[in-house]
């Protein structure tokens, strides 16, 4: 062409070497046709820097690609736990100009494990040398893999980078575990407590705490997550005696080795409370459910094993834990207090009893129809009769009952009273007779017993109408439950009249000596356990005696009814006849007829 030289500026060249040069020509100087043209030229001598990289003074190539010990870029094994490798390279400027460097960075997979702790100065001058350093801490174990590369101003290994690598190891660190202390020592069974537990290492040790107070399998609490080093659980010791309390540390890995700490303790038994309660009445002979509650006093807890006594005199009755209640017979009446007792089968817990409020107060009491009847077998009188009353108080259960009262008050007409009393069905008369108004104790009555009483007087005066009532009163302690109170009372009521015979006629005296024959045999037929007049007898004074019977459990029992010096029909004792009974008299003339001065019956 027209210019005679080639330029070329802005090259990058090292300080020595080759150029080649490179052209073609279109049209050729002599015969018209093109040609290719080449030169090439040596040159040395040009001021230029030179990045020299070296690793424990060993060169490093610009593009390594394999980590070596021997240069450091392998940078060895390094703890995950916190365990960490720092290494240093060294760049040197071996060229003839000032070598300008840019920060180093890491890069590759894994290059947050790896961090540029100290920068390269810059620029470096010919001959000149700078540092960097580079720290390896592993988060994971095995190979960790990066690159670090930074720029610069040579021209042939801009930039310069290369491989490193380093190991993640896990380094198994000792630990200590230490019981620093206990919220309460001693405590006593079912009492929850505080442990407080540190667990030391070369570094903050990861992982869980438990605590038991034996050996495996007693009673523990945890596991607790360890926070800085330390951890507080709450232990309940369900069984009394002197404890080991063992405090075990479970790494959440092998970066830390397991440990254990001991420490003493000691747990008492802990104390109780009982109280009864049941019903307010109880039947007597009958088993009656009580219940109780056993608590354990605070600060102790748990449910303790063991039995319940619940006792009242000599009645008691015993339950096996847990059980709630058991049942209590009575055979005496009256108020009660139940008291209960705990009695341990382990030394866990304290014995205990009830008592004041605690106790449980009932009353015994028996259920009983207490009957009564009463009649005179007679609807009129005149002046001066004698009437013969027959009372019963029987039991028709179904308990016996006890100290109730017999009452039948004399009514006004009616004078001269006596009675008395027989016992059938297995009943005992508290009192065999009497006289004046009924008014007795019955202490016992069976079920099924009766008490028939005789209650005679005589009318005084002509009243209109004499009304009679036998009753029972049942104790005020209601000790008696009385299922059909309506038949507690009866009462007879005769009018003023002739006298009343049943059929059988007066006889009359007419003689010194007579006797009358009763056929056992036709007054059974008639006969009941009310007592009738079954026989008369008249002399020139009037009436002069009478012959009653009854008929009590198939026994024919009869009483005669003289005069006495007053005139008055007086009734005598019942007779029991298992034959036909005979009335016997003796008499004496008078001016004005015969006059009865004695009788007999047999």
């Amino acid at each position: 062409g027209s210019t005679a030289n080639w330029q070329l500026s802005g090259l990058s060249l090292p300080a020595s070497g080759q150029l080649r040069a490179r052209g073609r020509t279109s049209g050729g100087h002599y015969n018209g046709s093109s040609g290719f043209v080449q030169q090439v030229a040596s040159f040395s001598g040009l001021v230029v820097p030179e990045i020299v990289l070296s690793g424990n003074s060993v060169e490093i190539a610009d593009g390594d690609a394999t980590p070596n010990l021997g240069d450091h870029t392998d940078f060895g094994g390094a703890d995950i736990a916190g365990g960490t490798v720092v290494r240093t390279f060294v760049i040197t400027n071996s060229g003839s100009a000032n070598l300008t460097l840019a920060s180093v960075s890491v890069g590759g997979i894994h290059a947050a494990d790896f961090a540029v702790t100290l920068q390269p100065a810059s620029p470096v001058a010919p001959s000149g040398s700078t540092s960097f350093s580079v720290s390896f801490d592993p988060s994971a174990s095995g190979t960790r893999s990066a690159t670090l590369s930074f720029a610069n101003n040579d021209s042939d290994e801009n930039p310069f980078n290369f491989a490193i690598q380093g190991t993640g190891l896990v380094v198994t660190q000792p630990t200590t575990t230490l019981i620093n202390s206990e919220s309460a020592d001693p405590t006593v069974v079912g009492e929850p407590y505080t442990v407080s537990v540190t667990v030391t290492a070369a570094s903050t040790p990861l992982g869980t705490v438990s605590v038991r107070d034996g050996t495996p399998g007693s009673p523990s609490c945890g596991p607790v997550a360890l926070v800085n080093g330390s951890v507080a659980c709450q232990l309940t010791s369900t069984s009394a005696g002197a404890k080991t309390l063992t405090a075990e540390y479970t790494p959440s890995s092998n970066a830390f080795a397991a440990s254990t700490g001991t420490a003493p303790h000691q747990v008492n038994a802990a104390s109780t409370a009982i109280s009864a309660s049941g019903p307010v009445r109880s039947r007597i002979n009958q088993p009656v459910s009580f219940s109780f509650v056993l608590s354990v006093n605070a600060p102790g807890g748990g449910a303790p094993t063991g039995s319940v006594t619940l006792s009242s005199g000599a009645s008691s009755c015993m339950a096996t834990l847990p059980a709630t209640s058991c049942a209590l017979t009575f055979n005496t009446l009256g108020a009660r207090s139940i008291g209960a007792v705990f009695t341990p089968n382990n030394g866990n817990y304290l014995a205990s009893s009830s008592s004041g409020a605690g106790n449980m107060q009932t009353l015994v009491f028996a259920l009983a129809d207490l009957a009564v009847t009463k009649s005179d077998a007679v609807v009129v009188y005149r002046p001066g009769d004698l009437l013969v009353y027959t009372i019963t108080v029987g039991n028709l259960g179904p308990d016996s009952a006890a100290n109730f009262r017999v009452r039948d008050d004399i009514p006004v007409g009616l004078s001269n009273v006596t009675w008395s009393c027989v016992a059938t069905g297995g009943a005992l008369c508290p009192t065999a007779s009497g006289s004046g108004s009924l008014d007795v104790l019955v202490p016992g009555l069976n079920n099924g017993g009766l008490l028939t009483y005789a209650y005679s007087g005589n009318v005084t005066g002509s009243p209109a109408s004499i009304t009679n009532t036998a009753l029972v009163e049942l104790p005020a302690d209601t000790t008696i439950e009385d299922s059909s109170p309506g038949n507690n009372s009866a009462s007879d009521t005769n009018l003023l009249d002739a006298l009343f015979r049943n059929g059988f006629e007066n006889a009359a005296v007419s003689a010194p000596a007579g006797s009358l024959h009763l056929p056992n045999a036709a007054l059974r037929n008639v006969l009941d356990k009310v007592a009738i007049v079954v026989a008369a007898l008249d002399d020139r004074n009037g009436e002069a005696l009478r012959v009653y019977a009854r008929m009590l459990d198939g026994d024919l029992q009869c009483a005669l009814a003289t005069r006495d010096s007053s005139g008055a029909l007086r009734l005598a004792a019942w007779q029991s006849h298992s034959s036909d009974p005979w009335l016997a008299w003796t008499a004496r003339l008078e001016a004005n007829g015969w006059v009865l001065i004695g009788a007999e019956l047999r």
